[in-house]
C-alpha cells in the first residue's frame, strides 16, 4: 500500500507548506513584540499604493481627524524604493538572525494564558537611509514564526533607542518586513490599498532595498507601525486603548491573548469583556446590544474586505492578525487590519474543505452575526457595496503593474519566480468579482464549520531517525527509488516502534507560488514509513538554505527548520503533530541534481490543540 501512495509525499508537502505559514503566524497568540516607543508598535501591517491616505472608518464609525501634514509622508512614497544600508558588528548580526521563539512555549501548555515575552534584543548599528547616515541607531529582529528567516530576517530599526528623541524624516524608526511568505513581494501593500480604498484605517506601506554589512538582502516591505500617529489620522480621539490580536477572540479562554499596546499601565481590560458579553444577546437583541460596543457598519465592511481579498489569516477566518481600538469619542471598538501577506489566493490553507469564498465566520463576532439570518443578509449587502464602491479591477491591475515595474531591477536573480507569483495575483483580481457574486446571489451561502480550537498542544511522544537520499528525488514522487534510512517512533512513549519499510526524498519546497524557481528557498525533505501496527507515517521537513549544507544543523524554530508528522489515510493526509525540542543534522547536503543528502533527526512531537 505504501508504494501505491507515495505521491502522498508531494501532496502532503504542498499542503503543509501552505498551511504552515498561516499556522506560524497564529503562534503569535502566545507572544508579541513590545512597543518600540509610546507612539507606535512594531510589526504593523501596511497600506499603500498610489491612493493617498484614504478615509476614516466607514459605516457608523465617524470621520478621522484632519491633522497637519505628516512629515513622514515622503518616507512612504509608493513610487520610491528606499535604500537602507545597515552596518553592525558581524557577531551581533549573527546573534540577531539566530534569535528565535520557543515553539513549545508558543503552542504547548499555557499557550492561551497570555502573550509571551519577546526574545529579541536591540543591537547598535549605523543605518544609512537614502544616503543619510544615522550612527548609534538600534536594530532588532521582529516577527513571530511565519516570516522567520536566518538569511533574511524581518527587522525593526530604531533611530531614538540610543539617541533620545531623534527622528529621521518624521519617523522614530522603520519596520521592515521580509515578505518571506510572498514570492511576488507586493501582497502586503496591495492588500492594504484595498482596505484603504474601502475607507478603512490602515498603515502606509512602500518598499525598501536592504543591505547588511554589504550583503544584499533584497526587497522588504516598509510598513507603518500601528500606534497613536496612525490612530490620530483615522479617529477623532487617539487616546483610547489599542490591542493586538494574534489568535485572539471574544470567546471563553481567548480574551487574555489580546495584548494591550497603548495605556499599558492601566490594567483595566473590561472593554474586551463587554464585547464578549454582548455576543451572548438573543438574536432579536444582538444588533442593538453588539452595536452599543462595536462599530457594526465599519466591522461589516472590514469583515467583507478580508473575504474579498482572501485574507484567510485574518480575524474572521482564523482569529489572527488584527488590532482592535476603543475610541473614547464613540465609546465603541473598531478593527484594524494586520499582516495580510497571505492574501489574493483562493486556497485557504487552514480552512475546511468546501468553504465558501465570499465569507469567513470562524471569529466569534463574525460567526454570531452570520448565524443570525437578518444580519447575514446585512453582511451580503456590505459585500455588494464593497464590490460596487471599492473593488476596481482596472485600478488594481494598474497598481500591480506599477509595483512589478518598480521592483523589477531588484529581482533579476529571481525574476521568473516573482513573475509567476505576480501573474497569479492578476488572475485572482480578474476573477474575484464573478466568484463572490455567484455565491451571494440570490442569497449568501451558509457557514457550517466549527470555530477554531482553543486548546494548547501536548507532547505525544518522540521521533528519531536517519535519511539517505539524493537531491531532486522529491520530484520523482517515489522515495523508494532513491531513499532509505531509519524511522523510530515512540507515540506514546511506552510504545516504541521502528519502520519496517522506509523511503526518503528531497527537493525544492513544494506548494508555494514560484518556490520551485527560487534556489535560495527552503529545501523539503520527506520521509515515509510503514510500521508494525499498520500505520503509515510521513515526516515533512522544511529546511532553510543556511542549514541545508554539509555539516549543517538546526532546531525546529521555524527559521532553521520546521516539520510536521502526518498519518496517511486512503483519502487525505491527516496531520498528527509538529516537531519541537530537537534538531535536524545534515552530514552531506547539496542542491546539485543527484547529489547525496544524508543526515539524522530527533524531535518531540506536539499534537492536538490548534492542529
Amino acid at each position: 500500500m505504501v508504494r501505491e501512495h507515495t505521491d502522498t509525499l508531494v501532496r502532503a508537502g504542498s499542503m503543509l507548506s501552505a498551511m504552515a505559514f498561516a499556522l506560524a503566524l497564529g503562534a503569535s497568540a502566545c507572544g508579541s513584540d513590545p512597543p518600540q516607543t509610546a507612539s507606535g508598535t512594531p510589526g504593523a501591517s501596511s497600506s499603500g499604493g498610489s491612493s493617498g491616505d484614504g478615509g476614516g472608518p466607514s459605516g457608523d464609525g465617524g470621520g478621522p481627524n484632519v491633522p497637519d501634514p505628516d512629515p513622514s509622508d515622503a518616507m512612504f512614497d509608493p513610487d520610491h524604493v528606499i535604500e537602507i544600508g545597515i552596518t553592525m558588528a558581524p557577531e551581533d548580526w549573527d546573534t540577531l538572525r539566530r534569535q528565535s521563539r520557543d515553539v513549545s512555549e508558543l503552542f504547548g501548555e499555557g499557550c492561551m494564558d497570555g502573550p509571551k515575552e519577546s526574545p529579541y534584543t536591540q543591537f547598535p548599528a549605523t543605518v544609512t537611509v537614502d544616503g543619510t547616515t544615522l550612527e548609534m541607531s538600534a536594530v532588532r529582529k521582529k516577527g513571530f514564526l511565519g516570516s522567520a528567516s536566518l538569511s533574511k530576517p524581518s527587522l525593526k530599526v530604531s533611530f531614538d533607542e540610543y539617541v533620545d528623541g531623534r527622528e529621521h524624516a518624521g519617523l522614530e524608526g522603520m519596520t521592515l518586513n521580509n515578505a518571506r511568505q510572498d514570492p511576488s513581494l507586493i501582497k502586503t501593500c496591495l492588500a492594504f490599498k484595498v482596505f484603504r480604498d474601502a475607507g478603512l484605517p490602515a498603515s502606509r506601506c512602500n518598499f525598501a532595498h536592504v543591505t547588511v554589512n554589504g550583503d544584499d538582502l533584497g526587497i522588504y516591505a516598509h510598513v507603518e507601525p500601528v500606534g497613536k500617529r496612525l490612530l490620530e489620522r483615522h479617529f477623532t480621539d487617539a487616546s483610547g486603548d489599542l490591542y493586538e490580536g494574534q489568535l485572539s477572540d471574544f470567546r471563553g479562554g481567548w480574551i487574555a491573548t489580546y495584548e494591550k499596546k497603548t495605556n499599558e499601565d492601566d490594567p483595566d481590560r473590561s472593554e474586551l469583556d463587554a464585547v464578549a458579553s454582548a455576543l451572548l444577546a438573543s438574536d432579536a437583541e444582538l444588533d442593538a446590544t453588539l452595536g452599543a460596543v462595536l462599530e457594526l457598519g465599519t466591522f461589516r465592511r472590514y469583515w467583507a474586505t478580508e473575504a474579498l481579498i482572501a485574507a484567510w489569516d485574518g480575524y474572521a477566518a482564523s482569529t489572527n492578525n488584527h488590532f482592535v481600538y476603543f475610541d473614547p469619542a464613540s465609546g465603541k471598538m473598531s478593527f484594524l487590519p494586520w499582516g495580510p501577506d497571505l492574501s489574493f489566493d483562493p486556497v485557504d490553507a487552514l480552512g475546511p474543505p468546501g468553504r465558501p469564498q465570499s465569507v469567513s465566520a470562524r471569529g466569534a463576532i463574525a460567526s454570531r452575526l452570520y448565524q443570525t439570518p437578518e444580519l447575514r443578509v446585512a453582511y451580503a449587502e456590505a459585500m455588494k457595496d464593497l464590490l460596487e464602491t471599492a473593488w476596481k479591477e482596472d485600478a488594481l491591475l494598474l497598481e500591480i503593474e506599477r509595483m512589478e515595474k518598480l521592483l523589477s531591477p531588484y529581482v533579476r536573480d529571481n525574476a521568473e519566480a516573482v513573475r509567476v507569483a505576480t501573474d497569479a495575483i492578476r488572475g485572482f483580481v480578474t476573477g474575484r468579482r464573478a466568484t463572490i457574486t455567484a455565491e451571494i446571489t440570490p442569497t449568501p451561502p451558509e457557514w457550517t464549520f466549527p470555530p477554531p480550537a482553543a486548546e494548547c498542544m501536548t507532547a505525544l511522544g518522540t521521533m528519531t531517525g536517519t535519511f539517505s537520499t539524493t537531491w531532486g528525488s522529491l520530484a520523482q514522487m517515489d522515495p523508494f527509488a532513491t531513499g532509505t534510512g531509519t524511522f523510530d517512533v515512540a507515540i506514546p512513549a511506552d510504545n516504541p516502534q521502528s519502520a519496517e519499510t522506509l523511503g526518503a526524498a528531497v527537493g525544492q519546497e513544494a506548494g508555494q507560488p514560484g518556490s520551485e524557481l527560487d534556489m535560495n528557498g527552503r529545501a523539503q525533505l520527506s520521509m515515509i514509513g510503514s510500521f508494525p501496527d499498520g500505520t503509515v507515517r510521513i515526516l515533512v521537513f522544511f529546511v532553510d538554505a543556511a542549514v541545508f549544507t554539509d555539516g549543517g544543523e538546526g532546531p525546529y524554530d521555524w527559521q532553521s527548520a520546521y516539520a510536521f508528522a502526518i498519518d496517511y489515510t486512503e483519502s487525505e493526509p491527516v496531520i498528527t503533530g509538529m516537531l519541537t525540542d530537537g534538531k535536524i543534522h545534515f552530514d552531506t547536503a547539496s542542491r546539485e541534481p543527484g547529489a547525496p543528502v544524508t543526515g539524522s533527526f530527533e524531535a518531540t512531537v506536539l499534537g492536538g490543540g490548534f492542529l
